[in-house]
């Protein structure tokens, strides 16, 4: 490897570690907006659950148990995107040493 590689190899480094720097800050705040978004679908669970039967089958109880699955569906993504990034931080770190 020539001078000229590795100083390119070097910058490329740096950005890498940059770059997992800023990931690392992206899951805290995924993490933060996960815990908020379980937070009201527990809070709408809870409200469904808590409805008497006949009313959980009527429109407005349809659209609370609606609205928890699909604050469900939003923290189980939240909770794969927090995964892939943690993946992608271990590849860089393996990657750069750090």
């Amino acid at each position: 490897m020539n001078n000229a590689q590795r100083k390119e190899l070097s910058g490329f480094t740096e950005q890498l570690t940059k770059l997992k720097d800023t990931l690392q800050d992206a899951i805290g705040q995924l993490a933060d907006i996960k815990d908020q978004t379980e937070g009201h679908k527990d809070s709408e669970q809870e409200k469904f659950d808590n409805m008497p039967e006949g009313l959980q089958q009527s429109e407005r109880g349809q659209a609370i148990e609606q609205s928890a699955n699909d604050l469900d569906s939003v923290v189980s993504d939240l909770e794969s995107a927090i995964s892939s990034i943690e993946d992608a931080i271990g590849n860089i770190e393996s990657a750069t040493g750090n």
